[in-house]
């Protein structure tokens, strides 16, 4: 029987020995284990984001092992606007010296795309006033494929990109689309054709499609120096090389045709997408 990503969530809590977080959708409650720093303790679920919340409490500490009494939750900051609500982060997974590693904002799977210009005032506009620092910033929400519940993340490196229109003007890299354990840096696996976990997706939806037509756009654009009979064959290029490259690889093969992580440098999209000009002529 096919299920739904929350009916998913909620069996997942359900037979979790260390149960961190529950949730009951036909009664729409929430509840928290005590063990975390709880500023904020919901017991409605008021929106999808809540399930995200209570899924990802349970894989920072049944997964990846993390600490609960090293997670706070629902911290909030000084408003800069009188008489108004005070920002909030979701979470924070704090070191043994209290320096904050993952600095989370979450997202209903359906507002990931959409709500992406948040990311400056929810995440660097707070992580700022961390006196102890920040070491990545995180925009989070779960995927739902092939029956798994899998991270969706743009993990960004705070000690590099201190301001939002550092990381912009870079190209806004990622250092990972997942969260790593054990205080470990974040990278990206590469995509290993008929891997389990990291091939390449079969399912997309249309935010997914605007948001890669928004990056191909801002890239080969090239901030309106580049003419369109150049993006027009650049984009005939990468369709190519990308159809060509899955096509000779077999099982177990990664592909050549992806951007590669390595630690905290990540491959230029700009130098990846002159490399595909190459491609088809080297194949």
């Amino acid at each position: 029987m096919n299920i739904d990503w929350k009916t998913a969530i909620e069996k997942l809590l359900q037979t979790e020995t260390n149960k961190v977080a529950k949730i009951n959708l036909e009664k729409k409650s929430i509840d928290y284990t005590d063990k975390i720093k709880n500023h904020r303790d919901e017991k409605v679920i008021t929106g999808d984001e809540e399930i995200v919340k209570a899924f990802l409490l349970q894989r920072l500490v049944n997964e990846l092992d993390y600490k609960p009494e090293l997670i706070e939750k629902e911290k909030e900051y000084p408003s800069c606007r009188p008489k108004t609500t005070k920002p909030r982060i979701d979470y924070i997974l704090r070191d043994d010296k209290g320096k904050a590693f993952f600095f989370i904002e979450a997202k209903a799977p359906e507002k990931f795309e959409s709500d992406k210009w948040m990311i400056e005032g929810q995440l660097f506009a707070l992580a700022v006033q961390e006196t102890k620092g920040v070491k990545y910033l995180v925009y989070y929400t779960t995927d739902y494929q092939e029956e798994k519940l899998i991270d969706k993340a743009i993990i960004i490196d705070f000690e590099k990109y201190r301001a939002f229109e550092d990381w912009d003007k870079a190209g806004r890299p990622s250092l990972s689309d997942e969260l790593s354990p054990g205080y470990n840096q974040p990278k990206k696996p590469p995509l290993k054709k008929g891997d389990e976990l990291h091939d390449l997706r079969t399912s997309i939806n249309r935010d997914d499609i605007n948001s890669l037509a928004s990056n191909l756009h801002n890239v080969l654009w090239g901030g309106g120096g580049t003419s369109d009979t150049e993006i027009f064959y650049s984009l005939v290029n990468i369709i190519l090389a990308k159809i060509q490259d899955e096509s000779e690889k077999e099982d177990g093969q990664e592909y050549d045709f992806q951007v590669y992580s390595y630690g905290e440098n990540i491959e230029s999209l700009k130098r990846f997408l002159n490399e595909s000009q190459n491609f088809t002529k080297r194949h």
